[in-house]
Protein backbone atom coordinates (compact mmCIF):
# COMPACT_ATOMS: atom_id res chain seq x y z
CA UNK A 1 0.00 0.00 0.00
CA UNK A 2 1.53 3.29 -1.42
CA UNK A 3 1.92 6.87 1.11
CA UNK A 4 -0.93 8.95 0.59
CA UNK A 5 -1.42 12.36 0.00
CA UNK A 6 2.40 12.21 -2.10
CA UNK A 7 3.08 16.20 -2.40
CA UNK A 8 5.36 16.92 -4.85
CA UNK A 9 8.04 18.94 -3.77
CA UNK A 10 11.25 20.30 -5.69
CA UNK A 11 13.69 18.61 -4.66
CA UNK A 12 11.52 15.20 -5.37
CA UNK A 13 12.89 14.65 -9.12
CA UNK A 14 15.75 16.63 -8.49
CA UNK A 15 17.17 13.51 -5.88
CA UNK A 16 15.62 10.81 -7.54
CA UNK A 17 17.46 11.68 -10.46
CA UNK A 18 20.74 12.64 -9.71
CA UNK A 19 21.78 8.63 -8.93
CA UNK A 20 18.79 6.35 -8.44
CA UNK A 21 21.22 4.24 -11.37
CA UNK A 22 23.56 3.34 -8.09
CA UNK A 23 20.70 2.01 -6.18
CA UNK A 24 21.65 -1.63 -7.55
CA UNK A 25 24.85 -3.61 -6.95
CA UNK A 26 26.48 -6.78 -8.17
CA UNK A 27 25.67 -10.46 -6.79
CA UNK A 28 22.86 -11.31 -4.83
CA UNK A 29 22.90 -12.58 -1.56
CA UNK A 30 23.25 -11.86 2.19
CA UNK A 31 25.87 -11.21 4.60
CA UNK A 32 25.75 -12.78 8.56
CA UNK A 33 27.56 -12.29 11.83
CA UNK A 34 27.25 -13.54 15.10
CA UNK A 35 29.07 -12.71 18.40
CA UNK A 36 29.42 -15.04 21.61
CA UNK A 37 28.81 -13.35 25.02
CA UNK A 38 32.74 -13.36 25.81
CA UNK A 39 33.46 -11.48 22.65
CA UNK A 40 31.38 -8.80 23.57
CA UNK A 41 31.74 -5.99 26.19
CA UNK A 42 28.44 -6.28 27.87
CA UNK A 43 28.37 -9.88 28.01
CA UNK A 44 25.56 -10.08 25.51
CA UNK A 45 25.35 -12.27 22.58
CA UNK A 46 24.64 -10.42 18.53
CA UNK A 47 23.71 -11.40 15.40
CA UNK A 48 23.88 -8.97 12.33
CA UNK A 49 21.96 -9.61 8.66
CA UNK A 50 22.01 -7.65 5.59
CA UNK A 51 18.86 -8.77 2.83
CA UNK A 52 20.82 -7.66 -0.37
CA UNK A 53 17.95 -8.19 -3.04
CA UNK A 54 18.03 -6.56 -6.42
CA UNK A 55 16.90 -3.18 -5.12
CA UNK A 56 13.19 -3.97 -6.16
CA UNK A 57 11.59 -4.09 -2.74
CA UNK A 58 11.23 -1.76 -0.01
CA UNK A 59 12.28 -2.66 3.56
CA UNK A 60 9.66 -2.76 6.06
CA UNK A 61 8.87 -3.93 9.48
CA UNK A 62 6.29 -5.83 11.52
CA UNK A 63 5.61 -7.92 14.57
CA UNK A 64 3.96 -10.76 14.67
CA UNK A 65 2.29 -11.26 18.11
CA UNK A 66 1.94 -14.02 20.30
CA UNK A 67 -1.36 -16.18 20.27
CA UNK A 68 -3.00 -19.39 21.35
CA UNK A 69 -4.52 -21.72 19.52
CA UNK A 70 -7.71 -24.50 19.46
CA UNK A 71 -6.54 -28.32 19.04
CA UNK A 72 -6.53 -29.67 15.33
CA UNK A 73 -5.45 -26.06 14.33
CA UNK A 74 -3.42 -26.29 10.89
CA UNK A 75 -0.73 -23.48 10.17
CA UNK A 76 -0.94 -22.38 6.72
CA UNK A 77 2.87 -22.39 5.32
CA UNK A 78 4.51 -21.80 1.69
CA UNK A 79 4.19 -24.99 -0.20
CA UNK A 80 0.57 -26.20 2.55
CA UNK A 81 -0.04 -26.31 6.01
CA UNK A 82 1.42 -28.42 8.86
CA UNK A 83 -0.27 -28.70 12.57
CA UNK A 84 -0.24 -26.07 14.77
CA UNK A 85 1.04 -25.57 18.28
CA UNK A 86 -1.00 -25.05 21.32
CA UNK A 87 0.45 -21.53 21.38
CA UNK A 88 3.38 -19.31 19.44
CA UNK A 89 5.77 -16.48 20.50
CA UNK A 90 5.86 -13.32 19.15
CA UNK A 91 8.50 -12.17 16.77
CA UNK A 92 9.80 -9.46 14.64
CA UNK A 93 9.88 -9.99 10.91
CA UNK A 94 9.96 -8.42 7.48
CA UNK A 95 7.17 -8.86 5.61
CA UNK A 96 8.00 -11.68 3.39
CA UNK A 97 10.83 -12.18 4.86
CA UNK A 98 13.03 -14.26 7.32
CA UNK A 99 12.35 -13.48 10.81
CA UNK A 100 14.80 -11.91 13.19
CA UNK A 101 14.17 -12.37 16.93
CA UNK A 102 11.30 -13.33 19.68
CA UNK A 103 9.96 -11.85 22.93
CA UNK A 104 12.67 -14.49 24.19
CA UNK A 105 15.54 -13.03 22.38
CA UNK A 106 15.99 -15.80 20.33
CA UNK A 107 17.46 -13.79 17.35
CA UNK A 108 18.29 -15.35 13.64
CA UNK A 109 20.44 -13.91 10.52
CA UNK A 110 19.70 -15.36 7.15
CA UNK A 111 22.45 -16.02 4.33
CA UNK A 112 21.35 -18.02 1.18
CA UNK A 113 24.40 -20.50 0.34
CA UNK A 114 24.99 -22.76 -2.81
CA UNK A 115 24.42 -26.28 -2.29
CA UNK A 116 25.02 -29.20 -4.65
CA UNK A 117 21.22 -30.47 -3.87
CA UNK A 118 18.36 -28.71 -5.37
CA UNK A 119 14.76 -28.88 -3.63
CA UNK A 120 11.96 -29.52 -6.19
CA UNK A 121 8.50 -28.07 -4.68
CA UNK A 122 6.41 -30.40 -6.85
CA UNK A 123 8.19 -33.72 -5.11
CA UNK A 124 6.24 -32.94 -1.79
CA UNK A 125 8.38 -30.90 -0.03
CA UNK A 126 6.52 -27.81 1.40
CA UNK A 127 9.00 -25.98 3.45
CA UNK A 128 11.21 -23.11 2.57
CA UNK A 129 13.59 -20.80 4.45
CA UNK A 130 10.85 -18.18 5.53
CA UNK A 131 9.01 -20.88 7.10
CA UNK A 132 11.41 -22.26 9.08
CA UNK A 133 12.59 -18.81 10.75
CA UNK A 134 9.22 -18.14 11.10
CA UNK A 135 8.59 -21.61 12.68
CA UNK A 136 12.00 -21.74 14.66
CA UNK A 137 11.38 -18.10 16.45
CA UNK A 138 7.19 -19.09 17.26
CA UNK A 139 8.33 -22.08 18.98
CA UNK A 140 11.58 -21.96 20.36
CA UNK A 141 12.60 -19.85 23.53
CA UNK A 142 16.11 -20.87 23.09
CA UNK A 143 18.51 -21.28 20.47
CA UNK A 144 19.56 -24.94 20.75
CA UNK A 145 15.62 -25.55 20.69
CA UNK A 146 14.83 -23.03 17.36
CA UNK A 147 17.70 -25.25 15.81
CA UNK A 148 16.14 -28.80 16.69
CA UNK A 149 12.50 -27.39 15.53
CA UNK A 150 13.56 -26.03 12.31
CA UNK A 151 15.72 -28.69 11.12
CA UNK A 152 13.14 -31.59 12.52
CA UNK A 153 10.45 -29.95 10.87
CA UNK A 154 12.48 -29.54 7.14
CA UNK A 155 13.53 -33.63 7.93
CA UNK A 156 9.64 -34.09 8.19
CA UNK A 157 7.87 -31.71 5.70
CA UNK A 158 10.78 -31.64 2.97
CA UNK A 159 12.07 -28.86 2.44
CA UNK A 160 12.23 -27.28 -1.15
CA UNK A 161 14.33 -24.38 -0.78
CA UNK A 162 17.87 -23.23 -2.21
CA UNK A 163 20.85 -24.37 0.60
CA UNK A 164 20.70 -21.48 3.65
CA UNK A 165 22.63 -21.00 6.73
CA UNK A 166 20.51 -19.20 9.82
CA UNK A 167 22.95 -17.72 12.84
CA UNK A 168 20.72 -18.68 15.81
CA UNK A 169 21.43 -16.52 19.07
CA UNK A 170 19.60 -16.77 22.75
CA UNK A 171 21.59 -14.57 25.69
CA UNK A 172 23.81 -17.78 25.96
CA UNK A 173 24.77 -19.46 23.14
CA UNK A 174 25.08 -18.86 19.49
CA UNK A 175 24.48 -21.70 16.33
CA UNK A 176 25.35 -21.83 12.79
CA UNK A 177 22.46 -23.64 11.27
CA UNK A 178 22.80 -25.01 7.84
CA UNK A 179 20.31 -26.49 5.77
CA UNK A 180 19.32 -27.85 1.91
CA UNK A 181 17.26 -30.48 0.20
CA UNK A 182 17.82 -33.98 0.81
CA UNK A 183 18.59 -35.97 -2.56
CA UNK A 184 15.24 -37.45 -2.50
CA UNK A 185 13.40 -33.62 -2.25
CA UNK A 186 11.06 -34.81 0.13
CA UNK A 187 13.18 -34.45 3.08
CA UNK A 188 16.27 -32.34 4.46
CA UNK A 189 19.63 -32.44 5.35
CA UNK A 190 21.01 -29.82 8.21
CA UNK A 191 23.86 -29.66 10.69
CA UNK A 192 24.51 -27.21 13.23
CA UNK A 193 27.34 -26.20 14.92
CA UNK A 194 27.59 -24.08 17.87
CA UNK A 195 30.53 -21.16 18.23
CA UNK A 196 32.24 -20.49 21.30
CA UNK A 197 31.75 -18.29 23.61
CA UNK A 198 34.97 -16.35 22.89
CA UNK A 199 34.71 -16.19 18.88
CA UNK A 200 32.73 -14.17 15.89
CA UNK A 201 30.97 -16.28 13.22
CA UNK A 202 30.81 -15.04 9.98
CA UNK A 203 28.28 -16.73 6.93
CA UNK A 204 28.36 -15.07 3.38
CA UNK A 205 26.37 -16.99 1.14
CA UNK A 206 28.34 -20.13 1.40
CA UNK A 207 28.36 -23.14 3.78
CA UNK A 208 31.38 -22.65 6.25
CA UNK A 209 30.47 -25.45 8.75
CA UNK A 210 33.54 -28.23 8.37
CA UNK A 211 34.77 -31.45 9.80
CA UNK A 212 31.18 -33.01 11.85
CA UNK A 213 31.88 -34.40 15.51
CA UNK A 214 28.45 -36.63 15.82
CA UNK A 215 29.98 -37.76 18.91
CA UNK A 216 30.03 -34.49 20.43
CA UNK A 217 25.65 -33.29 20.93
CA UNK A 218 26.81 -30.31 23.04
CA UNK A 219 28.51 -28.77 20.10
CA UNK A 220 26.54 -30.20 17.05
CA UNK A 221 23.62 -31.42 15.89
CA UNK A 222 22.49 -32.60 12.66
CA UNK A 223 19.85 -34.51 10.74
CA UNK A 224 19.61 -37.87 11.19
CA UNK A 225 20.43 -38.57 7.25
CA UNK A 226 23.44 -36.62 7.07
CA UNK A 227 25.76 -39.45 6.95
CA UNK A 228 23.83 -41.30 4.60
CA UNK A 229 23.06 -38.29 1.78
CA UNK A 230 26.77 -37.34 2.22
CA UNK A 231 27.58 -40.93 1.05
CA UNK A 232 25.27 -41.21 -1.85
CA UNK A 233 26.29 -37.74 -3.02
CA UNK A 234 30.61 -39.58 -4.09
CA UNK A 235 32.25 -36.92 -1.87
CA UNK A 236 32.40 -38.97 1.62
CA UNK A 237 32.48 -42.50 2.70
CA UNK A 238 32.31 -43.98 5.74
CA UNK A 239 35.27 -43.78 8.10
CA UNK A 240 36.51 -40.83 7.07
CA UNK A 241 35.99 -36.84 8.51
CA UNK A 242 32.71 -35.41 7.32
CA UNK A 243 33.18 -32.24 6.05
CA UNK A 244 29.42 -30.54 5.92
CA UNK A 245 30.88 -27.63 3.56
CA UNK A 246 33.11 -29.62 1.57
CA UNK A 247 30.19 -32.46 0.86
CA UNK A 248 27.05 -30.52 0.62
CA UNK A 249 28.69 -26.91 -0.95
CA UNK A 250 28.43 -25.55 -4.11
CA UNK A 251 30.86 -22.98 -5.77
CA UNK A 252 30.49 -19.54 -4.04
CA UNK A 253 28.00 -17.77 -5.65
CA UNK A 254 28.76 -15.41 -8.38
CA UNK A 255 32.29 -14.56 -9.02
CA UNK A 256 35.38 -15.85 -7.14
CA UNK A 257 35.51 -13.95 -3.82
CA UNK A 258 32.35 -13.25 -3.02
CA UNK A 259 31.85 -15.17 -0.05
CA UNK A 260 35.86 -15.18 0.69
CA UNK A 261 36.69 -11.73 1.17
CA UNK A 262 33.49 -10.63 3.39
CA UNK A 263 34.89 -13.48 5.27
CA UNK A 264 38.14 -12.24 5.50
CA UNK A 265 37.11 -8.49 5.83
CA UNK A 266 34.79 -8.95 8.57
CA UNK A 267 37.51 -11.04 10.90
CA UNK A 268 39.81 -8.60 10.26
CA UNK A 269 37.43 -5.96 11.47
CA UNK A 270 36.03 -8.07 14.38
CA UNK A 271 38.42 -10.97 15.07
CA UNK A 272 41.80 -11.05 17.45
CA UNK A 273 44.41 -9.25 15.21
CA UNK A 274 47.03 -12.04 15.40
CA UNK A 275 44.62 -14.85 14.49
CA UNK A 276 42.97 -12.34 11.72
CA UNK A 277 46.75 -11.75 10.17
CA UNK A 278 46.91 -15.63 9.87
CA UNK A 279 44.12 -15.67 7.54
CA UNK A 280 44.96 -15.55 3.49
CA UNK A 281 44.17 -13.17 1.29
CA UNK A 282 44.09 -15.00 -1.60
CA UNK A 283 42.59 -18.70 -2.52
CA UNK A 284 42.59 -21.32 -5.12
CA UNK A 285 38.74 -22.21 -4.73
CA UNK A 286 36.69 -21.32 -1.67
CA UNK A 287 35.02 -24.88 -0.65
CA UNK A 288 38.29 -27.31 -1.21
CA UNK A 289 40.77 -24.89 0.21
CA UNK A 290 38.76 -24.11 2.93
CA UNK A 291 40.44 -20.77 3.76
CA UNK A 292 38.49 -19.55 6.52
CA UNK A 293 37.21 -20.87 9.25
CA UNK A 294 33.31 -21.38 10.66
CA UNK A 295 34.63 -18.59 13.42
CA UNK A 296 37.20 -16.94 14.84
CA UNK A 297 38.51 -15.81 18.28
CA UNK A 298 38.40 -11.92 19.26
CA UNK A 299 39.83 -10.11 21.85
CA UNK A 300 37.84 -10.99 25.37
CA UNK A 301 35.11 -8.31 25.62
CA UNK A 302 36.16 -6.28 23.26
CA UNK A 303 32.51 -6.03 21.16
CA UNK A 304 30.04 -3.58 20.86
CA UNK A 305 26.87 -2.97 18.57
CA UNK A 306 29.08 -0.15 16.77
CA UNK A 307 31.06 -2.55 15.80
CA UNK A 308 28.67 -4.76 13.86
CA UNK A 309 27.00 -1.89 12.92
CA UNK A 310 30.37 -0.68 11.16
CA UNK A 311 31.01 -4.30 9.71
CA UNK A 312 27.67 -4.06 8.12
CA UNK A 313 28.61 -0.34 6.40
CA UNK A 314 32.02 -1.89 4.89
CA UNK A 315 33.28 -1.19 1.75
CA UNK A 316 37.10 -2.39 2.56
CA UNK A 317 38.24 0.91 3.29
CA UNK A 318 42.03 1.23 4.10
CA UNK A 319 42.48 -2.35 2.01
CA UNK A 320 43.86 -3.34 -1.08
CA UNK A 321 40.30 -3.70 -2.25
CA UNK A 322 39.28 -0.50 -0.94
CA UNK A 323 35.95 0.14 -2.91
CA UNK A 324 36.19 4.38 -2.62
CA UNK A 325 39.47 4.34 -4.64
CA UNK A 326 40.71 4.65 -7.89
CA UNK A 327 38.73 5.40 -11.33
CA UNK A 328 35.84 3.09 -10.48
CA UNK A 329 35.28 5.21 -7.58
CA UNK A 330 35.66 8.48 -10.17
CA UNK A 331 36.37 11.33 -8.12
CA UNK A 332 33.37 11.30 -5.92
CA UNK A 333 35.26 8.03 -4.23
CA UNK A 334 31.58 6.36 -4.21
CA UNK A 335 32.01 2.59 -3.42
CA UNK A 336 28.43 2.16 -5.12
CA UNK A 337 28.73 0.11 -8.60
CA UNK A 338 25.82 -0.26 -10.72
CA UNK A 339 24.25 -3.75 -11.80
CA UNK A 340 25.56 -5.22 -15.68
CA UNK A 341 23.90 -3.71 -18.33
CA UNK A 342 24.97 -3.67 -21.90
CA UNK A 343 28.39 -3.09 -21.27
CA UNK A 344 29.17 -5.62 -18.91
CA UNK A 345 27.92 -8.22 -21.45
CA UNK A 346 30.65 -7.07 -23.69
CA UNK A 347 33.64 -6.79 -21.25
CA UNK A 348 34.97 -9.67 -19.11
CA UNK A 349 35.41 -8.39 -15.39
CA UNK A 350 33.69 -8.17 -12.36
CA UNK A 351 33.81 -5.47 -9.24
CA UNK A 352 34.25 -6.76 -5.69
CA UNK A 353 31.70 -7.46 -3.62
CA UNK A 354 31.05 -5.34 -0.51
CA UNK A 355 29.85 -5.86 2.58
CA UNK A 356 27.20 -2.80 2.28
CA UNK A 357 25.10 -2.50 -0.91
CA UNK A 358 22.66 0.22 -2.43
CA UNK A 359 20.19 -2.63 -3.55
CA UNK A 360 19.91 -3.64 0.17
CA UNK A 361 16.29 -4.27 1.08
CA UNK A 362 17.08 -4.20 5.23
CA UNK A 363 19.84 -4.96 8.04
CA UNK A 364 19.81 -5.57 11.58
CA UNK A 365 22.13 -6.08 14.45
CA UNK A 366 20.55 -8.17 17.26
CA UNK A 367 21.22 -7.97 20.72
CA UNK A 368 20.25 -10.36 23.08
CA UNK A 369 20.94 -9.95 27.41
CA UNK A 370 20.28 -12.64 29.62
CA UNK A 371 20.78 -10.30 32.52
CA UNK A 372 18.09 -8.37 31.98
CA UNK A 373 14.16 -8.84 31.54
CA UNK A 374 13.63 -10.52 28.42
CA UNK A 375 11.12 -7.48 27.43
CA UNK A 376 14.20 -4.82 26.90
CA UNK A 377 16.93 -7.46 27.39
CA UNK A 378 16.68 -8.00 23.36
CA UNK A 379 17.19 -4.91 20.93
CA UNK A 380 16.65 -5.11 17.62
CA UNK A 381 18.48 -2.51 15.53
CA UNK A 382 16.89 -2.45 12.06
CA UNK A 383 18.05 -0.23 9.35
CA UNK A 384 16.89 -0.29 5.78
CA UNK A 385 18.93 0.73 2.45
CA UNK A 386 22.46 0.79 2.40
CA UNK A 387 23.61 0.31 5.41
CA UNK A 388 26.42 2.75 5.07
CA UNK A 389 23.97 5.75 4.28
CA UNK A 390 21.10 4.40 6.78
CA UNK A 391 20.60 4.70 9.99
CA UNK A 392 20.11 1.52 12.65
CA UNK A 393 17.34 2.31 14.63
CA UNK A 394 16.38 0.27 18.35
CA UNK A 395 13.32 -1.52 19.61
CA UNK A 396 12.76 -3.43 22.40
CA UNK A 397 11.68 -7.43 21.78
CA UNK A 398 8.86 -6.64 24.40
CA UNK A 399 7.42 -4.52 21.33
CA UNK A 400 6.20 -7.79 19.88
CA UNK A 401 3.80 -8.34 22.94
CA UNK A 402 0.20 -8.00 22.77
CA UNK A 403 -0.94 -4.67 24.12
CA UNK A 404 2.07 -2.39 22.39
CA UNK A 405 1.70 -0.06 20.28
CA UNK A 406 1.91 -0.73 16.26
CA UNK A 407 5.33 0.51 14.96
CA UNK A 408 5.72 3.93 13.24
CA UNK A 409 4.00 3.56 9.57
CA UNK A 410 7.59 5.11 8.33
CA UNK A 411 8.81 1.53 9.14
CA UNK A 412 6.06 -0.84 8.19
CA UNK A 413 4.24 1.22 5.16
CA UNK A 414 7.37 1.80 2.51
CA UNK A 415 7.22 1.68 -1.03
CA UNK A 416 8.97 2.00 -4.00
CA UNK A 417 6.30 3.74 -5.63
CA UNK A 418 5.77 6.76 -3.29
CA UNK A 419 7.83 8.77 -1.09
CA UNK A 420 6.49 9.60 1.47
CA UNK A 421 8.52 12.80 2.52
CA UNK A 422 8.87 13.58 6.11
CA UNK A 423 7.56 9.41 7.23
CA UNK A 424 9.41 7.00 5.41
CA UNK A 425 11.77 5.75 6.45
CA UNK A 426 12.92 3.59 3.13
CA UNK A 427 12.83 6.50 1.01
CA UNK A 428 14.88 8.69 3.20
CA UNK A 429 17.76 6.42 3.43
CA UNK A 430 17.72 6.20 -0.18
CA UNK A 431 17.22 10.07 -1.18
CA UNK A 432 20.39 10.27 1.91
CA UNK A 433 22.39 7.32 -0.50
CA UNK A 434 21.72 9.58 -3.80
CA UNK A 435 22.25 13.08 -2.61
CA UNK A 436 25.83 11.88 -1.14
CA UNK A 437 27.03 10.54 -4.26
CA UNK A 438 27.99 13.88 -6.16
CA UNK A 439 30.66 14.36 -4.09
CA UNK A 440 31.01 11.15 -1.55
CA UNK A 441 34.09 11.17 0.10
CA UNK A 442 33.03 14.74 1.35
CA UNK A 443 28.99 13.76 2.26
CA UNK A 444 30.15 10.24 3.99
CA UNK A 445 31.86 12.18 6.33
CA UNK A 446 28.73 14.30 7.29
CA UNK A 447 26.58 11.48 6.78
CA UNK A 448 29.42 9.02 9.70
CA UNK A 449 28.92 11.77 12.10
CA UNK A 450 24.89 12.34 12.10
CA UNK A 451 24.95 8.04 12.09
CA UNK A 452 27.27 8.41 15.43
CA UNK A 453 24.68 11.34 17.10
CA UNK A 454 22.10 9.70 16.51
CA UNK A 455 22.77 6.43 17.64
CA UNK A 456 24.87 6.94 20.66
CA UNK A 457 21.34 9.47 21.37
CA UNK A 458 19.59 5.75 20.94
CA UNK A 459 21.88 3.92 22.85
CA UNK A 460 21.02 6.63 25.51
CA UNK A 461 17.33 6.21 24.76
CA UNK A 462 17.68 2.38 25.25
CA UNK A 463 19.56 2.32 28.85
CA UNK A 464 17.40 4.82 30.16
CA UNK A 465 13.87 2.80 28.71
CA UNK A 466 15.71 0.01 30.65
CA UNK A 467 16.38 1.19 33.94
CA UNK A 468 13.04 2.65 34.20
CA UNK A 469 11.32 -0.86 33.45
CA UNK A 470 13.51 -2.72 36.02
CA UNK A 471 12.76 -0.57 38.58
CA UNK A 472 8.60 -0.63 37.60
CA UNK A 473 8.24 2.96 36.55
CA UNK A 474 7.57 1.98 32.97
CA UNK A 475 5.30 -0.60 31.35
CA UNK A 476 6.45 -2.51 28.16
CA UNK A 477 3.53 -0.79 26.80
CA UNK A 478 4.89 2.75 27.81
CA UNK A 479 8.82 1.71 26.44
CA UNK A 480 7.89 0.53 23.53
CA UNK A 481 5.88 4.10 22.97
CA UNK A 482 9.26 5.73 23.71
CA UNK A 483 11.24 3.45 20.98
CA UNK A 484 8.35 4.74 18.62
CA UNK A 485 8.71 8.17 19.26
CA UNK A 486 12.12 8.16 19.19
CA UNK A 487 12.04 6.22 15.72
CA UNK A 488 9.62 8.95 14.25
CA UNK A 489 12.46 11.46 15.53
CA UNK A 490 15.17 9.94 13.86
CA UNK A 491 13.75 9.22 10.21
CA UNK A 492 12.68 12.73 10.57
CA UNK A 493 16.70 13.92 11.68
CA UNK A 494 17.53 11.62 8.14
CA UNK A 495 15.18 13.48 5.96
CA UNK A 496 16.74 16.79 7.54
CA UNK A 497 20.09 15.51 6.26
CA UNK A 498 19.25 14.76 2.81
CA UNK A 499 18.13 18.05 2.27
CA UNK A 500 21.23 19.28 4.18
CA UNK A 501 23.83 17.20 1.57
CA UNK A 502 21.17 18.64 -1.86
CA UNK A 503 22.19 22.39 -0.37
CA UNK A 504 25.91 21.39 0.77
CA UNK A 505 27.12 19.16 -1.97
CA UNK A 506 24.96 19.52 -4.38
CA UNK A 507 26.16 20.23 -7.70
CA UNK A 508 25.82 23.86 -7.44
CA UNK A 509 26.77 23.92 -3.83
CA UNK A 510 30.84 24.48 -3.95
CA UNK A 511 33.06 22.07 -5.07
CA UNK A 512 36.70 20.70 -3.84
CA UNK A 513 37.98 20.19 -7.58
CA UNK A 514 38.72 16.93 -8.81
CA UNK A 515 41.52 15.03 -7.72
CA UNK A 516 44.77 15.38 -8.92
CA UNK A 517 45.27 11.83 -10.06
CA UNK A 518 41.81 11.43 -11.58
CA UNK A 519 43.01 14.84 -13.45
CA UNK A 520 46.27 13.10 -14.45
CA UNK A 521 44.07 9.80 -15.92
CA UNK A 522 45.15 9.92 -19.93
CA UNK A 523 41.37 8.49 -20.10
CA UNK A 524 39.87 11.52 -18.28
CA UNK A 525 41.08 14.03 -21.04
CA UNK A 526 41.94 16.70 -18.70
CA UNK A 527 45.60 17.17 -19.57
CA UNK A 528 44.95 16.72 -23.11
CA UNK A 529 41.81 19.38 -23.02
CA UNK A 530 42.08 23.10 -24.54
CA UNK A 531 44.89 25.32 -23.68
CA UNK A 532 45.29 28.37 -22.28
CA UNK A 533 43.67 31.26 -24.88
CA UNK A 534 46.10 33.15 -26.84
CA UNK A 535 46.57 36.51 -25.96
CA UNK A 536 45.18 39.25 -28.37
CA UNK A 537 47.74 40.22 -31.19
CA UNK A 538 48.77 44.10 -31.75
CA UNK A 539 46.97 45.65 -34.34
CA UNK A 540 50.20 45.84 -37.48
CA UNK A 541 51.68 49.14 -37.99
CA UNK A 542 50.30 50.96 -34.42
Amino acid sequence: MGWCPVVPLPLVPLVLGICFGWCATLVAGCTTIAAGKRATADGSTMCAHSNDGDGDTAGNLMTVPPATWSPNTRRNVSGGDIPQVPSTLGYFTKPGGYASTNEYQVGLAESTCNSRLKGNRSAGAILNIVDLSELGLERAKDARTAVQTMGTLAELHGYYDEGESLLVIDPGDVWIFQVLPDDSQRSAVWCAQRVPDDHVAVVANSFTIREVDLTNQQDFLCSSNVEAVAARTGRWAPGRPLDFAAVFSGPEHGKKYSTGRRMWRIYNLLGDPAAAAALPEMYTEFVSAAPYPPSLVTVPASLRVTNLTNAMRDQYEGTRFDMTTGMAAGPAGTPDRWLPGAGEAEVLGAWERAISLSRTIVSYVIQSRGWLPREVGGTLWFSVHAAHTSLYIPFPVGHTLSGTPSLPPGLTNNSLGAVGRGVSFYQASRFVHNAAQHRFGHAIQVVKATQRGLERSASALQAEQVAQYVNGSATIAEVAAQFNQNAVDMVAAWWSLADQLVVTVGCDSGHDGYPAWWLRAPDVGYTDGPPPAPPVPTVPGL
